[in-house]
């Protein structure tokens, strides 16, 4: 009697689509795991096909290093269906413990049968096999720096040195499941601590502020903690989506704040017109950046992101900072944030900017004291703030590095004008 062909389970069959769109550069896979199609799922197979994705995302770069030697035709000559079906079996077998090997094996061979490749379903079952027998010894060799790209993690030993380049790596393994840094009865918008902390910040830094500007505001996050905390100020949620400034209006009006006017703006142009006509006392400039600090939540960054990409963002980043500071008020203030870990986008930005004759007369703040305010007004914990203002300083900003703090890697400078 022929065996009858494996049944591919839900949760694999969302995760290889998403995983198709993802390498065919078709979306992102944290939009990707909230559609409608994956959210139909059952919460069991939502949750499966949340690790498969990011799982082999995370893992990619490692699992191809040990797929090479297996086999006889060279990445890029093997059909996409193909490769990817390789690597999620891999990941499952490997990585996965509560995965039954069978069920890896039996359902990644129809994987690449059902999707255009059935002349590979024996090289498939052959390679995985073969990941099955050697599978103890693979294991003990899995490095979570063979999972990044090594000019990357050159760049962070430089920076930050070999032990904490290969804590940053390690941490980017791992789903970002870390204890709050916030007090549990404080919940702000269900936003990941390392954003909720950039806000907060931002919040603390001014007491008053009638005007508040938030630059790059979509989704929306970060200028609904800053209108809870400042419920009296008008703010002004700019972004250049019109698409995702229409979803952070939505969201906005659902949590019923008055107090906020979302607009279409290019803030790498000086702005002079509508609500930009008065400056801010107050104004949050997070801007759009590399996300290297954000691998474990973003896997994918780590596969398109190259050097050269970090000169194009400094330069964005630059035109964001000096219209946002030619915005603000005598007396008023300026969190500048990225959630990249390279210099270029953070402390050289911030620099290159404040020398600019137009912003001679800003000066750069020790950010140190808002953790203290912040644990005084009960946001923080009192734990956390010294933890922070004890390993999360450099100079007069903050730098939160995956492996080192609960919390993604974050960069934060504090910008005032003299009265």
């Amino acid at each position: 009697m022929t065996e009858a062909p494996a049944r591919i389970s839900a949760a694999r069959t969302a995760a290889f689509t998403i995983l198709h769109r993802v390498a065919s550069g078709k979306g992102h896979s944290d939009d990707l795991l909230h559609t409608m199609a994956v959210n139909a799922l059952s919460s069991e197979d939502r949750n499966l096909t949340t690790t498969l994705v990011l799982g082999t995302l995370r893992w990619q770069l490692a699992i191809d290093s040990i797929l090479r030697p297996y086999l006889q035709r060279p990445f890029q000559e093997m059909p996409a269906p193909v490769l990817l079906v390789l690597r999620l079996g891999t990941f499952q077998l490997l990585l996965l413990d509560r995965i039954p090997d069978h069920a890896a094996l039996n359902e990644s061979v129809e994987l690449a049968r059902a999707n255009g490749a059935p002349h590979a379903a024996g090289m498939v079952n052959a390679v995985l096999r073969r990941v099955q027998r050697e599978g103890a010894t693979l294991k003990k060799n899995l490095d979570p720096e063979a999972a990044h790209p090594q000019w990357l993690l050159d760049r962070w030993k430089h920076t930050y040195g070999n032990r904490t380049a290969h804590s940053i790596a390690e941490a980017d393994q791992h789903e970002p499941n870390i204890p709050s840094l916030f007090h549990a009865s404080e919940n702000a918008q269900q936003m990941d601590d390392g954003s909720r902390l950039i806000a907060e910040l931002t919040a603390a830094s001014s007491v008053g502020a009638k005007r508040i500007l938030d630059c790059c505001a979509a989704p929306g996050g970060k200028t609904l903690v800053l209108a809870a905390r400042h419920p009296e100020a008008k703010i002004v949620a700019a972004d250049l989506s019109p698409r995702r400034l229409s979803a952070m209006q939505r969201r906005v009006e659902r949590a019923g704040l008055p107090n906020i006017e979302t607009v279409v703006a290019d803030l790498t142009t000086q702005q002079r017109s509508g609500p930009f006509t008065k400056p801010f006392q107050l104004i949050l400039c997070d801007v759009p950046c590399s996300g290297t600090g954000t691998l474990a939540r973003n896997p994918e960054i780590r596969h398109t992101i190259r050097p050269e990409e970090f000169a194009r963002q400094s330069e964005r980043q630059r035109a964001i900072l000096s219209t946002a500071l030619s915005l603000l008020a005598p007396g008023g203030r300026l969190i500048y944030s990225t959630c990249s870990l390279e210099p270029e986008e953070n402390e050289d930005v911030v620099r290159s900017v404040l020398s600019q004759p137009q912003h001679a007369a800003l000066k750069q703040m020790d950010i140190a004291p808002l953790f203290a305010r912040l644990a005084k007004e009960n946001i923080l914990s009192a734990e956390s703030a010294a933890h922070l203002r004890d390993t999360a300083l450099r100079g007069t900003t903050l730098r939160t590095l995956p492996g080192t703090h609960a919390t993604d890697g974050f960069f934060a400078a504090l910008i005032e004008r003299p009265a």
